[in-house]
């Protein structure tokens, strides 16, 4: 989840969209959504998913530098969660 600057939503989903056509091209990406929430715009999520955590892992490091521009644009840190498939 991520938590844009108080009016700053409908930039920080244009730039994840943005990001989102590169991240689809990572080896091992099979899902890269970007959401903004319908009762506040401030409020994107990513759905993300990845064939294995080798996949996740090569991911994060290339959004070290794809996601360079987001610190105008957000509020504070994302806020991760891991989910795997129920059994």
């Amino acid at each position: 989840m991520l938590q844009a600057q108080a009016g700053k939503g409908d930039a920080l989903a244009a730039e994840m969209n943005k990001i989102a056509a590169e991240v689809r091209k990572e080896e091992g990406n099979h899902a890269y959504n970007v959401h903004q929430s319908l009762n506040d715009k401030d409020v994107v999520m990513i759905y993300e998913q990845y064939t294995d955590q080798a996949a996740l892992e090569a991911h994060r490091e290339n959004m070290k530098e794809l996601g360079g521009g987001l610190k105008d644009l957000l509020a504070g840190r994302p806020d991760v969660k891991l989910f795997q498939l129920a059994q």
